[in-house]
């Protein structure tokens, strides 16, 4: 069991989480002392504005069923509360974010998964911190580790009332809180007792005067896109002379600057930027790197942070100082986080280009490395699959419909056990030499890293240990860095094809086109689980029980965002029908006299 976690290691833990809802995990319990139960029910509806002191946020944590902390889901109707908690100002917004997002209602709990899952999207999130630090941050953190690190920081390096630590975290007594308390000595009493001990810590509240105009820049870029926008608005603060944004090149063992502010890319290129520094291990390590001076920095102190959403590293994020001070901790954190959110804006821009371009760049993409579920299917049954469909399950799972041509589903069942990061096989239907099925991919998809490249995947197949892949990308994206990013997965990705196509009218129904922007991620993943299983036929190829088990959620939750998509789907029907004229034989009913 780890008894708690230091600053480098807990901000390292942070910093590995694959996805958004892995960090809120981390955060919920490491900055607001949540407990894993609580953490699932937890909703936005329990987030509000303090009213005593300006700015700060407070998070109710509602009680179990039996009115005490535990529990495994909330109660109806008047829902009692355990207790209040204070909710750091960076986790609050991340948290309203993540709610925008999702489309969450206030009801709906930010983490909706059992708490087993949690305490395994801890574990995974402390194995991957693990590898990417040398052992330094503990693969056996857990939940309660967290607790502990949000007890002593609270504690310890803030010197908050244990009162207010006991309620905040929901301990039983102070007693219990002695474990996280390291004795005074004479000098520390004294100093306590007579009042002299400081409670602001000066480097944090620097962190936040010199990091807070990118995050301002960011929610407000206007014509700029993201990465500008954020490099512009950080050297507002007088603290940072330059700050610059680079990717990977062609390669992968030198950097193109994209962006800059406070320095022209001509000087980057002359102090040498492109042949490498910190920049390209916090795109290689997905962690903050610093350095005290550099000729590529102008022989300042500066620190690249990596630019980063759901596994996809687009690049990297420099900043470098101006008055020749080291990047102390709390800058380097608030950078990070930064970070984060400047790789999920840019993302989001690459996402909202190709929904509105007039042109794609259409890319085909093959692969036979074994590691890809379909080319090692396809491979081992002389088959041919085809990929119907993904649906998300969670940030780290998919589930993947196929079309299974000459192999029987046994044999198919066979080789998804002996295949890692591939589970839980469902026949949805049998046919003469083949079967419709789904599997649960929590790695190994070509397919599942593509769209997190920000691409829509318009077909997928295999056939004789060969998959190809044919997906869209925004017009003038450069695949390149997207093709070298696959090969870090699969050594033998190739780019076979890459043109400009124009879009088709009649690549999405008119219907599709009217009602998209209606549906919540899960209410289309519940819509397109429910369709894919065969929910939907006569007689149905699962139930709604099956359907809810294969995406991992409880049967009332599926049946409540599935009746939401399917209200969604009828308003865009009916909505529009009302608009149009009314003419005879067209089924409805004309009132006399019209």
């Amino acid at each position: 069991m780890v008894d708690g976690l230091d600053a480098d290691a807990y901000d390292a833990l942070v910093t590995a989480a694959e996805t958004y809802r892995a960090a809120l995990v981390v955060r919920l319990a490491g900055e607001a002392g949540l407990r894993t139960e609580e953490i699932t029910r937890v909703a936005p509806r329990h987030l509000r504005e303090a009213e005593s002191v300006a700015g700060a946020r407070l998070l109710a944590v509602p009680a179990g069923n039996d009115g005490s902390a535990g529990g495994d889901s909330p109660p109806s109707g008047d829902e009692a509360v355990d207790r209040e908690t204070v909710v750091p100002a960076s986790l609050a917004a991340d948290l309203d974010r993540y709610a925008t997002s999702e489309g969450l209602d206030g009801d709906d709990p930010y983490v909706d998964v059992s708490p087993r899952r949690v305490q395994m999207i801890v574990s995974e999130t402390a194995a991957r911190a693990a590898g990417l630090t040398d052992a330094a941050v503990d693969e056996r953190v857990t939940p309660s580790s967290l607790r502990k690190t949000f007890a002593r920081r609270q504690l310890v390096d803030r010197g908050v009332d244990p009162r207010a630590v006991r309620d905040a975290g929901g301990w039983e007594s102070l007693g219990t809180l002695d474990p996280y308390l390291d004795p005074l000595d004479g000098e520390a009493l004294a100093a306590a007792i007579a009042g002299d001990e400081g409670t602001a810590d000066p480097s944090a509240e620097r962190a936040t005067r010199t990091v807070l105009p990118g995050f301002e820049a960011l929610a407000d870029p206007g014509s700029a896109a993201p990465a500008a926008a954020v490099a512009a608005g950080l050297i507002e603060a007088d603290r940072w002379a330059e700050a610059w944004v680079v990717r990977r090149a062609v390669g992968g063992e030198r950097a193109d600057v994209t962006d800059a502010a406070g320095v022209d890319r001509e000087t980057l290129a002359d102090r040498g930027v492109a042949a490498g520094g910190p920049w390209l291990d916090a795109i290689t390590d997905g962690a903050p790197a610093t350095t005290d001076a550099r000729q590529e920095t102008g022989g300042r102190p500066a620190v690249a942070v990596p630019v980063a959403s759901e596994g996809v590293v687009h690049g990297a994020l420099c900043a470098v100082t101006a008055d020749g001070d080291a990047v102390d901790e709390p800058e380097r954190r608030a950078l990070a986080a930064l970070g984060g959110c400047l790789g999920r804006a840019i993302t989001a821009e690459r996402w909202r280009e190709l929904l509105h371009s007039d042109a794609v760049t259409e890319v085909e993409f093959h692969t036979t490395d074994e590691r890809a579920f379909l080319a090692r299917a396809s491979e081992r049954l002389g088959c041919r699959i085809e990929l119907a469909s993904t649906v998300d399950v969670d940030d780290d799972v998919s589930r993947a419909y196929l079309s299974v041509d000459g192999a029987r589903p046994q044999d198919v069942a066979a080789v998804v056990e002996s295949a890692p990061g591939v589970s839980d096989f469902r026949v949805i239907e049998t046919g003469e030499d083949g079967c419709s099925a789904s599997v649960r991919l929590a790695d190994g998809s070509l397919v599942r890293a593509l769209i997190d490249y920000g691409a829509t995947v318009r077909d997928a197949s295999a056939a004789d240990g060969r998959v190809r892949v044919v997906a869209d990308f925004p017009e003038g994206t450069n695949v390149r860095p997207v093709a070298d990013g696959l090969r870090d997965r699969f050594a033998d990705v190739r780019l076979a094809s890459k043109e400009s196509v124009a879009r088709s009218p009649r690549t999405e129904s008119s219907l599709r086109d009217g009602v998209a922007d209606r549906f919540t991620d899960r209410q289309w993943a519940a819509l397109s689980a429910a369709y894919h299983g065969g929910y939907f036929d006569w007689p149905r190829g699962s139930t709604a029980e099956e359907v809810a088990d294969a995406m991992g959620v409880s049967s009332p939750t599926f049946h409540n965002h599935l009746r939401k998509a399917q209200r969604a789907l009828l308003d865009g029907v009916f909505e529009d029908d009302a608009d149009r004229p009314i003419r005879e034989g067209d089924g409805r009913v004309t009132p006399p006299g019209g």
